[in-house]
């Protein structure tokens, strides 16, 4: 038996819910204090969610890179449907580099890859915004998914994100009933 790929595995989950997921992440209410105006966001895994919407819809040129083709198709059925401009981008982040930045903004949610966040940290223009939801392992006590190897340890996420000021970082059960960790940085201005 054949193990299917992040690819595969992805593209079969967003074939089978149409537009993709109707909520967000919190992503853009968490960035809300700090978000500018303009500039160029990159939504990491993002191609089932509608944070990227949200995002254009406030003004950022939005790239969305994910996986999957499936959910990327999504997103930019979601943002013709709302006449709003997004750019996807298909990549495999586990053996391809993450898009050229500089970014103003880059956003991250429910997608754990440790050895990436160095790369995201170096994406960031002076003075972006990184924001990211991640669940943690407490999660797991009310939920089977996402697993262990997908959840954060207590307090890691921080250690994850050198060279940046932390703006923001809480970890709680959240109203949507998960646990979740929360964090914004910026890296330094030159």
């Amino acid at each position: 038996m054949t193990v299917p790929t992040d690819r595969e595995r992805w593209n079969e989950k967003w074939a089978g819910a149409e537009m993709g997921t109707n909520h967000g992440s919190k992503l853009v209410e968490l960035l809300e204090p700090w978000l500018p105006q303009t500039g160029q966001l990159l939504d990491i895994a993002g191609g089932g969610s509608g944070d990227s919407l949200e995002f254009a819809r406030r003004g950022l040129m939005v790239t969305v890179a994910d996986v999957s083709d499936v959910g990327l198709a999504h997103a930019r059925a979601r943002a013709a449907a709302q006449s709003l401009v997004i750019r996807t981008v298909e990549v495999d982040l586990r053996s391809e580099p993450l898009p050229a930045g500089p970014w103003d903004v880059i956003t991250i949610a429910n997608y754990l890859q440790r050895d990436l966040f160095e790369a995201i940290v170096d994406g960031l223009a002076p003075g972006g915004l990184l924001g990211v939801v991640i669940p943690t392992v407490t999660n797991l006590e009310r939920h089977e998914r996402p697993g262990r190897p997908y959840s954060l340890d207590p307090d890691e996420l921080p250690t994850l994100v050198s060279g940046v000021e932390i703006l923001h970082h809480s970890e709680k059960w959240r109203p949507n009933g998960r646990h979740e960790a929360h964090l914004v940085a910026q890296s330094p201005v030159l």
